[in-house]
């Protein structure tokens, strides 16, 4: 019986390629769960194409605020009035992060907040020479503003960019379901969403982490730029909030407030903290796995045969595995996705999560039991396959330009192999180089030794587009 599913991603609700969201880096959200996947303002400093040169205008946007903040003379007044209005953005952001289940509005910010927001920048900003990119970390001074919200205000400032790209990405993947936006006298061409067709718009993965670099104050303080004295002060009041068992954070708040250093220090720490952007190869978060992309390359799912031996079911739940992998990598260009935007091989564990997610699928079909990152003492092991105590086939995973490929892992997999009574092994090889040097000197290995390996290659070696190679053919 075929494994079933509760959650769909965007490429499915949209009948679009997940492997070709991947390969033009655009964000497949899970629909229906909130994904906490967040637009950081760091990632935007190095950003190219519709975002080049976004995050000097977020800052300039702010550093409007920043000088009407200067000019207030109370609260109320028509400046202060004036800065809230600029600090108020309404739920316009609609971006395809996941489509909570109450619906896929942004969050927005009403008069309320704003107001909130102008009392805090009222306090701060002073101390900091009116900064502008305080605003950036306004969730670490303002009470109830998350990264949730300051995401949906960087989208909603820098709406025509966003527009931008999810007209370019609408279009490049074919999505039917489409909707003409009109903003500011230019038309877009957005994804619509069921009956509502309400305009999404599209994120690329690039801009995203599950939280900014200072989402908190405790975030703040961690990169803060303090001095001994500042930084005292603040261990001291961490300490006293430990004896006292309370939580710190209003304390700190307080201090910060107070303290013109420690405000300045925050700013100068976070302007000195790089852009750091998020990991999609260990993503330790799992917002974007690649089982949209395995659910792709399996396609319709094989009925689960009968009168095999439990060896049998193991060996067949492999072969299918790396016959999908192997077709879609060798002709199907999947080997794409196994590189960055710089034509750099991505690291091995990237490949593993793609091997794992068509292996899962076909081991729930089977009934085969998969385990990740076995560890039976020699050494870890990417995959093993198992039905009951006797049927094991252990399966590992190395790009082939890996150094020890050829000086050391022949002599983990038998070593492993024996601590686990498993006589059937494979290792799977990628290759991604030209250089089969360490490949040659393994397979001449394991025939001089005898090794109980089976050496499987996918070549993934990149290949220019087909209207290149031709050009270059010899006439």
């Amino acid at each position: 019986m075929a494994p079933s599913r509760t959650t769909r991603h965007f490429n499915e609700q949209f009948g679009v390629s997940a492997i070709e969201m991947q390969r033009l880096g655009v964000f497949n959200a899970e629909i229906g769960v909130d994904n906490r996947m967040f637009v950081d303002p760091k990632l935007l400093e190095d950003a190219q194409e519709e975002f080049a040169a976004a995050h000097a205008e977020l800052i300039a946007y702010f550093e409007v605020v920043a000088n009407l903040v200067r000019l207030i003379k109370k609260q109320g007044d028509l400046v202060w009035a004036a800065a809230c209005k600029r600090m108020q953005f309404k739920e316009t952001a609609n971006t395809a992060l996941g489509f909570a289940k109450e619906g896929i509005d942004g969050n927005g910010i009403g008069e309320t907040l704003s107001k909130q927001i102008i009392a805090r920048a009222l306090e701060i900003l002073p101390q900091v020479e009116f900064a502008p990119d305080l605003f950036e970390l306004i969730g670490v001074f303002a009470e109830r503003i998350g990264c949730d919200r300051l995401s949906d205000m960087i989208v909603a400032i820098l709406k025509p960019r966003f527009l931008a790209y999810t007209c370019r990405a609408t279009k490049a993947l074919g999505i039917r379901q489409t909707i003409e936006v009109s903003y500011r006298g230019v038309k877009y061409t957005c994804p619509s969403m069921g009956k509502t067709r309400k305009p999404l718009i599209l994120v690329p993965q690039h801009l995203l982490k599950p939280l900014p670099i200072a989402a908190n104050i405790e975030d703040a303080l961690d990169i803060a730029d303090l001095n001994d004295e500042a930084r005292n002060e603040v261990n001291r009041i961490y300490a006293e909030a430990s004896r006292a068992r309370v939580s710190p954070k209003p304390y700190l708040r307080g201090i910060v407030r107070r303290n013109p250093a420690i405000a300045r220090g925050i700013i100068e720490g976070y302007r000195k903290a790089p852009p750091v952007p998020y990991d999609y190869d260990q993503d330790p978060n799992q917002v974007a796995g690649f089982n949209p992309i395995a659910r792709e390359i399996v396609g319709e799912l094989p009925k689960k045969p009968t009168g095999l031996s439990a060896i049998e079911l193991v060996e067949r739940c492999v072969f299918d595995t790396i016959t999908q992998l192997q077709k879609s990598i060798e002709h199907n260009r999947l080997a794409d996705l196994l590189y960055d935007d710089a034509g750099r091989p991505r690291r091995e564990i990237a490949s593993q999560r793609l091997i794992y997610a068509i292996a899962d699928i076909f081991a729930k079909i089977y009934g085969v039991d998969l385990s990740r990152e076995a560890n039976a003492g020699p050494g870890a092991v990417d995959f093993r396959f198992t039905v009951g105590r006797d049927a094991r086939l252990l399966v590992e995973v190395k790009l082939s330009t890996h150094k020890r490929l050829q000086d050391g892992y022949y002599e983990q997999l038998p070593a492993y192999a024996k601590a686990e009574n498993i006589t059937r092994m494979i290792l799977l090889v990628v290759r991604i180089s030209e250089d089969d040097s360490h490949l040659n000197k393994l397979t001449e290995a394991v025939k001089r030794y005898a090794l109980p390996i089976q050496i499987v290659v996918i070549n993934a070696v990149r290949r220019p587009p087909a209207s290149k190679r031709s050009s270059q053919s010899p006439e």
